[in-house]
């Protein structure tokens, strides 16, 4: 009896001792099926010295060939990588980056896929992410060249770098909105580009310059159109198209009612927004802007409009054109073509705010001519407005 309690007992131990390590993660990931390797990444410390989501993604990558299509081992790549740990990419990031890369690319899982650029998204605030930022960059350019069909990877990627991204990206994206690659997603590639903006100026201000005019007005409506743009890149985006709107015109026979109205609304974003840089440009519009409204492509209201803008650039050039404006019109009075009331009014008015001695002469024949007396009487005010 004594000799059978013994045996019990031993094995009783035994059976304790053997059994004691299956709770280590280590030992659980080691001799497990693919469910235990998973359960024993998410039971792992987070301060051990190599956690087991590397030996994880170092077992991924081993077996990646033969497993590559297996759902469970898909989702042991997906527990590993985002219980990778962080001080690894601030260490080894391009080591990282080329392992991810390597799940990446041969696992053709969604949800791999979409972890990886979660993981890389947590860490980019952590170290600096260049590569991280490439390595999105890539892919998104090679899914957008191939013009693949859009899944939750093209999506995140886009989410991703639209938080990230540099002004590669923005050129990218610019791309894929502009060729319409994705146009399901058009809203919010439009809405990545708005947050990269401020990146890529200089990519953007080129492709104005060699823009058509229905590029431009797709950049318009891009970025000109979004409210959430702050007023500086608007104004210098709005002076650009001016500035190329007004080459396209060179040849008179391209004017035309949109194209008229897109100046105008361009040249109304470089003033309400006080872009002083943009002033001499609005001053050689001035000219364009006359043609426009002389062939009926812009109103009334909107060239007395353009006359105030004028003004607003308070220069030595504003007064001249003005002036020499008023003169154009004096010249049509004497011959008994009476302007607008409203323009006659908005030069006039321009030059006395202006208080320019050298409009004198221009603002005294005024007075002397066929205008409607409510006119002369505002030449008078004008004239009286003038700083000697």
């Amino acid at each position: 009896m004594k000799k059978l309690t013994a045996i019990l007992a031993f094995f009783f131990i035994a059976g304790t001792i053997y059994s004691a390590p299956a709770s280590n993660p280590k030992i659980k990931f080691i001799k497990g099926n693919i469910q235990d390797k998973i359960a024993s990444v998410k039971e792992d410390a987070i301060d051990n010295a190599y956690s087991i989501a590397q030996s994880a993604v170092d077992f991924v990558i081993e077996n990646i060939e033969l497993l590559k299509d297996d759902r469970d081992f898909a989702g042991l790549a997906v527990a590993s990588v985002y219980a990778y740990p962080e001080k690894e990419f601030s260490e080894n990031v391009d080591l990282v980056l080329g392992k991810f890369g390597s799940i990446f690319y041969l696992i053709k899982d969604q949800n791999v896929r979409v972890s990886i650029l979660d993981k890389l998204l947590s860490v980019s605030s952590a170290i600096s992410n260049d590569e991280i930022v490439a390595f999105i960059n890539n892919y998104l350019a090679g899914a957008s060249n191939d013009k693949v069909a859009l899944t939750d990877v093209e999506k995140k990627s886009i989410q991703v770098i639209s938080k990230i991204g540099n002004d590669k990206s923005f050129e990218l994206l610019y791309y894929i909105y502009n060729h319409d690659i994705w146009p399901e997603y058009r809203k919010e590639t439009k809405k990545a580009l708005i947050s990269l903006a401020d990146k890529s100026t200089g990519f953007l201000m080129n492709e104005i310059r060699k823009a058509d005019f229905t590029e431009m007005k797709l950049i318009y409506s891009i970025f000109i159109e979004n409210s959430e743009l702050s007023s500086t890149i608007k104004s210098e985006i709005a002076e650009n198209l001016l500035s190329n709107s007004m080459i396209i015109i060179r040849d008179s026979s391209k004017i035309s009612k949109e194209l008229s109205a897109f100046q105008f609304n361009n040249c109304s974003i470089i003033c309400q927004n006080s872009w002083t840089r943009g002033y001499a440009l609005v001053i050689s519009y001035f000219d364009i802007a006359k043609t426009e409204f002389a062939a009926g492509f812009l109103t009334n209201e909107q060239f007395a409009t353009i006359i105030s803008y004028v003004e607003k650039t308070a220069s030595k050039d504003s007064v001249k054109v003005l002036t020499a404006y008023l003169e154009e019109l004096n010249k049509e009075t004497e011959k008994g073509n009476l302007p607008a009331s409203n323009i006659a009014s908005a030069v006039i008015q321009a030059l006395g705010n202006l208080g320019d001695k050298s409009a004198f002469d221009c603002l005294l024949f005024t007075t002397y001519l066929n205008y409607p007396e409510d006119i002369v009487a505002q030449a008078r005010r004008a004239l009286s407005s003038l700083k000697w």
